[in-house]
């Protein structure tokens, strides 16, 4: 488990969930990867659907953010 960090600022917290975000995407991706290689393609396509949810998180904060 990561450090939890807090903020009162708005666009830090944003920030901070952003780069959550995107440590769990590339979590997920090697994931897969392992799933993949160890012939487990159930478990595999099941990880892709939560990626998708975990990139649209992505998209919504950087349109928070203004990006």
């Amino acid at each position: 488990m990561e450090e939890v960090r807090v903020s009162g600022d708005p666009v830090e917290m944003l920030e901070q969930d952003l780069a959550g975000e995107r440590d769990a995407i590339e979590r997920y991706r090697k994931r897969i990867q392992q799933a993949e290689s160890l012939r487990e393609y159930t478990t595999a396509e099941a990880l892709r659907g939560v990626l998708v949810v975990e990139q649209e998180h992505e998209m919504d904060l950087l349109d928070a953010l203004g990006r």
